[in-house]
Order: structure tokens, then sequence, then C-alpha cells
């Protein structure tokens, strides 16, 4: 996994997103017993959300034309969508963290 591209931190999902958090928040230690490889970052889930709701007061909610919406800053020109409200929230995340865009290895978009 050394090809970096730039993808499109709205059009982040599945093993791309997980990614993506996992390099601004740090890898989750795995349960006891359990292995957990190099770049295997599990998909969003709600555990991950709500501690990321927490962590940066991520504002969310059901949207009109759109699944679900966040937003850490209240501005309604700065929120990010997604098809579920794991996926909103880990956007909006990453639009605050790290920007427009980010770089993830290809095998995983």
């Amino acid at each position: 996994m050394s090809h970096m591209v730039s993808v499109r931190t709205e059009d982040l999902a599945g093993p791309a997103l997980g990614w993506a958090v996992e390099s601004i928040e740090g890898s989750p230690s795995p349960a006891a017993g359990q292995m957990q490889l190099a770049f295997c970052a599990p998909p969003a889930d709600d555990a991950q959300c709500e501690r990321l709701v927490a962590k940066y007061a991520v504002w969310v909610e059901p949207g009109h034309a759109v699944n679900w919406v966040a937003d850490t800053k209240r501005d309604p020109f700065q929120r990010v969508h997604g098809e579920t409200r794991a996926i909103a929230v880990c956007r909006a995340v990453l639009a605050v963290a790290i920007g427009k865009t980010c770089s993830v290895p290809a095998e995983l978009v």
C-alpha cells in the first residue's frame, strides 16, 4: 500500500473512510485475543461515531435531500452528508481535521 491517491473528503466511504479516521485518531485497541492487521481499518460504527461526536462537538441530524448531515461549526454551508449517521460524522471530522481532500492508499478506494 505505497501508492496514495487524493480523494475528496465528502466522497470517502468504506475502508478508505475508516483508514482516514484511523490516521488522525490512531487505531483502536483490539479486544483481548483479537488480532488487528495494519491497514485493516474497521468501517465507521456507532461507538466510534459517538466518541467523535463528543470529542469534536459534531452537530448531526437527519437530512432532507440526503440521509444525514453533520458539521462541527453549525454552519449550513460547511455541512457534509452521509448515507449513515456514522459516515456523516466521520466525514465532518475529517473535513475539519485535514480539509477537503485526503490522501488514502489506492487499494482502499
